[in-house]
């Protein structure tokens, strides 16, 4: 401690050293100074002229005057003065109020009884001290001493703030519209206290994920159908339960047409099934739309929607919307049908062609079928086995079963010819709704290091990093200096000497400013279900003045004050992050330095000296610990909850392969889990695919290749990342009811594969889209298409449409360029099988056909996997705006970088290293 003495004080000193100990303030048992009554005030009595603390020293006694009698010095009481620490604080933040009784020279008279009222009466509770505020809005605080009948004639007006926005609300305009209407969605944030803030940086979010919404301010027009879970979203605050909107359909516009199973020629006997898809003018699909069917000629009905092929001939069967429509329009779509006794000679009965089976691991599937002429076959082999053939022209071979497209060829001899097929039908262990969000298929894995990399914090390279800008902002500084300047005076401006009724020596302290000279420094830890912060404040220095006789400056000081807390991190049922304090873990403040200019000993400096250790001890760290609390948790729910997905997020146009207009797009992504234990933590994305429908066909759903939902991160590495292809898979699904591989009206032209003759055409049918997946140990995909009706027009073979039925397997290697941009490159054709239906072409044909559809079918896959899956959609954390005061970089992304791929079945897995983009 360092004291500067002024000898000109020396006879006050032995004045005070014969005080009677009264003078001294009550302590608690921990030492620490009460003082019930304290406010802010500046003092405006002049200087003393020999209060000169920094001059020459003088030996001289104090001019005291000659000798009075103690009665012409009693202080009359004359008036009440009201004081508040601080004009304007933020609810919750404890503010002084101070009432001193007046005499005449304006000099506070100890001792006397007083009372604050303030007005209104109630939005705050009564401290020891003061008032905390509770709703924010304007008071007036007047103090009174009743038994002196004085009350103060000027109030202090005194500000409550609303506080950080806790509690987000939203509100509906109206709950249940149709397409195309819309809605007003208003947001409002509130306190801790209840109280309205004015943030207005609000997100909407639709769960599930709507695509089809365009915003303008606070109104949303809907063109997607559905019911929806509204919930606004601030960074930082907990929303309020969601509210639901309906969004209705519109009436029918568009009607699409399919067959199952879809076959060139159907057999005599064999039952057809119509696949309907009715949409509204904004795409969305009504499945309960009121249909009629009807077939021309007319066929014997099997069921709804269902023909049996009786008879021989060509028949036109249509689906007719039997109701209102958009505009009243009638809306009917029709397919023909090619019924014959030859028809195929060889038939797939169950599974049907396209069929989608559950897969067992490892195990086998009956496939069954049939013959039309049983009378000229010999013999029938299944993927080369000979099986039997019963006398009703049926058979059936046990075959092993693999994931995806499983193709088997039947061929049928009768001794000098062969008639073949095949039968293919999809198996998967699952199938997802291709209108609800893929859980999990984005997962990112953030070891210790990413979480922590220690310092420097330039560029960001760890979660801690973004933490260490806010600890060492500004913000903590103000935060600090506002609690304790609310606290003022931290010594009321009192007498602390008197002789003969004379105040000899006069004393008070207010707190001024707080400087913060270190870097202040934060380690994080995970542990289970959250993580802890060790944070260090440096270098502390609280700055005072002295009031009353003396007036000099004083400052004390400390080298750290350290906190320890740990964090649940989790996540909230609407998909937000959830992060809340567990514990406080320690709390320690160093050693305490103090520098008084002038002259302090004795009680006076005991008294000085303990107000500056309860500011610093009790305000101080209550302080600092509330801002840690408040914006560690504010800043990992702002990062933690605004994923995103890169450029995908922003949509994809996915050029038509006909030369028509491009297919939107749209990728959702949100939150799906966030799972914290030690030494790993794990952050799961959601992901939706959102497009228009136009195709009708049977399917069960998104396929999820083998494996999906058990993926191991890479845990040698500061930061892991899988990107499950069943993305991918919704990717392809979605595409399929766009109709972007369908090639019937126009053709495939020639520039989907080089080398191709002149006046070349390919027509193409999908009836199911394809599906994907991984090899384990390579970065490489393979891709299942069929089975699908193709006819190809070749100038020197094939004049009219040649058709055929056709599957294939087709392998495509991945590579990055950069850090995002994914290219898929040595795409081939790895399985092709043709049926030609009983059709006798020459070899030389044969093998055209074959090429033309093997460029035709290598170009569609190109196109779908580069356009229609662009860029890699790596989840990575965007500094909000919200954190743009902490000197965080606004709009960018912290996430894996340098990435490594591998693949498996299932996913691809990445590894690299965490930082800023």
């Amino acid at each position: 401690m360092r004291l500067r003495w002024s000898l000109r004080f020396f006879s006050i000193l032995l004045a005070l050293a014969g005080c009677d100990s009264s003078q001294a303030p009550p302590t608690d048992p921990g030492g620490h100074l009460l003082v019930p009554d304290v406010g802010v005030r500046p003092d405006t009595s002049p200087p003393r002229p020999d209060a000169a603390p920094d001059g020459p020293p003088d030996s001289s006694p104090p001019d005291v005057g000659p000798p009075r009698d103690a009665a012409a010095y009693a202080q009359i009481p004359f008036a009440v003065e009201t004081r508040v620490g601080d004009r304007h604080t933020p609810i919750g933040l404890e503010n002084r109020v101070t009432c001193e009784v007046l005499d005449r020279q304006g000099a506070p008279i100890p001792g006397q009884t007083t009372f604050p009222e303030i007005h209104p009466d109630t939005g705050f509770d009564r401290t020891d001290i003061g008032v905390v505020g509770r709703i924010a809005r304007d008071y007036r605080i007047v103090c009174s001493a009743p038994a002196l009948g004085l009350r103060d004639p000027s109030p202090a007006d005194w500000t409550v703030l609303p506080g950080p926005s806790t509690r987000v609300v939203t509100h509906l305009s109206d709950d249940d519209i149709e397409v195309g209407e819309s809605t007003d969605v208003t947001c409002e944030a509130y306190d801790a206290e209840g109280n309205r803030t004015a943030d207005a940086d609000f997100d909407v979010l639709f769960d599930p994920p709507a695509a089809g919404v365009e915003r303008r301010g606070d109104t949303h027009t809907h063109t997607s159908a559905g019911t929806f879970d509204v919930t606004c979203r601030l960074p930082g605050a907990e929303s309020a339960p969601g509210l639901t909107l309906v969004v209705r359909h519109g009436l029918p516009a568009h009607i699409a047409l399919g067959v199952f199973p879809e076959r060139p020629v159907y057999r005599v006997g064999a039952v057809v099934e119509l696949v309907p898809v009715v949409t509204d003018r904004f795409e969305n699909p009504l499945p309960n739309a009121p249909l009629l069917f009807e077939s021309d000629p007319e066929l014997p009905t099997f069921g709804e929607g269902r023909f049996r092929c009786a008879e021989q001939g060509r028949f036109a069967l249509a689906a007719t919307v039997d109701g209102p429509t958009h505009m009243d329009r009638p809306l009917t779509a029709a397919v023909d049908i090619l019924v014959d006794f030859g028809g195929p000679g060889i038939t797939c009965e169950d599974p049907a062609l396209g069929a989608f089976v559950d897969w067992p691991p490892g195990g086998q599937h009956v496939v069954r079928g049939g013959v039309a002429d049983v009378q000229q076959v010999e013999s029938l082999h299944v993927d080369g086995r000979e099986v039997a053939l019963r006398g009703d022209g049926t058979w059936q071979a046990e075959r092993p079963v693999r994931w995806g497209l499983n193709v088997h060829d039947v061929v049928a001899s009768d001794g000098e010819a062969e008639n073949s097929t095949f039968c293919a039908y999809y198996a998967s262990e699952a199938y997802h709704d291709e209108d609800l969000a893929l859980e999990d298929v984005l997962l990112l894995r953030l070891g210790q290091a990413a979480l922590d990399d220690g310092e420097p914090d330039r560029p960001l390279g760890s979660i801690a990093d973004v933490l260490r800008r806010v600890i060492n902002s500004r913000a903590l500084r103000d935060t600090v200096h506002l609690a304790a300047l609310a606290q003022n005076p931290i010594v009321p401006n009192e007498c602390r000497a008197r002789v003969l009724g004379l105040c000899l020596f006069r004393l008070g302290v207010e707190y001024r400013d707080l400087q913060i000279g270190g870097r202040n420094t934060l380690d994080l830890t995970l542990v289970e279900r959250g993580l802890r912060a060790r944070v260090a404040i440096r270098d502390i220095a609280v700055h005072a003045q002295l009031r009353g006789t003396l007036g000099n400056r004083a400052r004390i000081s400390t080298s750290h004050i350290t906190i320890d807390l740990t964090f649940d991190v989790g996540l909230r049922a609407g998909g937000s992050p959830d992060v809340s304090l567990r514990s406080l873990d320690e709390v320690s403040v160093g050693d305490l330095d103090s520098d008084f200019s002038g002259f302090l000993v004795g009680a006076i400096l005991e008294l000085v000296f303990s107000a500056f250790e309860g500011l610093i001890r009790r305000t101080i760290v209550d302080a600092l610990r509330d801002f840690l609390q408040d914006n560690i948790d504010r800043t990992l729910e702002d990062l933690l909850g605004n994923v995103d997905i890169g450029e995908l997020a922003q949509g994809i146009e996915v050029p038509s392969l006909t030369g028509g207009a491009a297919i939107p797009l749209v990728v959702t992504a949100g939150l799906s889990r966030i799972d914290f234990a030690p030494a790993r933590a794990v952050i799961g994305v959601k992901a939706k695919v959102d497009g228009p429908t136009r195709v009708a066909g049977r399917s069960p759903g998104v396929a999820l290749p083998p494996g999906t939902g058990a993926v191991e991160l890479p845990g040698d590495r500061s930061v892991g990342a899988a990107v499950m292809l069943a993305l991918l898979n919704q990717v392809m699904h979605r595409l399929w009811r766009a109709g972007f591989f369908e090639a019937e009206a126009g053709g495939l032209v020639a520039n989907l594969a080089d080398g191709l003759p002149e006046g070349t055409e390919v027509f193409l049918r999908f009836p199911q889209p394809p599906v994907v997946t991984g090899i384990n140990g390579e970065a490489t995909v393979r891709i299942y298409l069929g089975p699908l009706t193709a006819g190809v027009v070749e100038p020197r073979f094939f004049v009219e449409p040649f058709r055929v039925l056709l599957a294939a397997a087709v392998e495509a290697t991945v590579r990055l360029e950069g850090e995002r941009d994914l290219v898929f490159e040595g795409i081939e054709i790895s399985e092709l099988h043709l049926a030609l239906q009983g059709a006798e072409i020459p070899q030389l044909a044969r093998d055209v056909l074959e090429d033309t559809l093997t460029r035709v079918i290598e170009g569609i896959v190109d196109r779908a996997l580069n356009d229609g899956l662009p860029v890699l959609p790596i989840p990575e954390f965007v500094i909000p705006a919200s954190l743009g005061a902490f000197d965080l970089p606004v709009g960018d992304g912290l996430g894996l970088r340098q990435p490594r791929l591998t693949g498996t079945e299932a996913s691809w897995r990445l590894d690299g290293n965490f930082g800023e983009r």
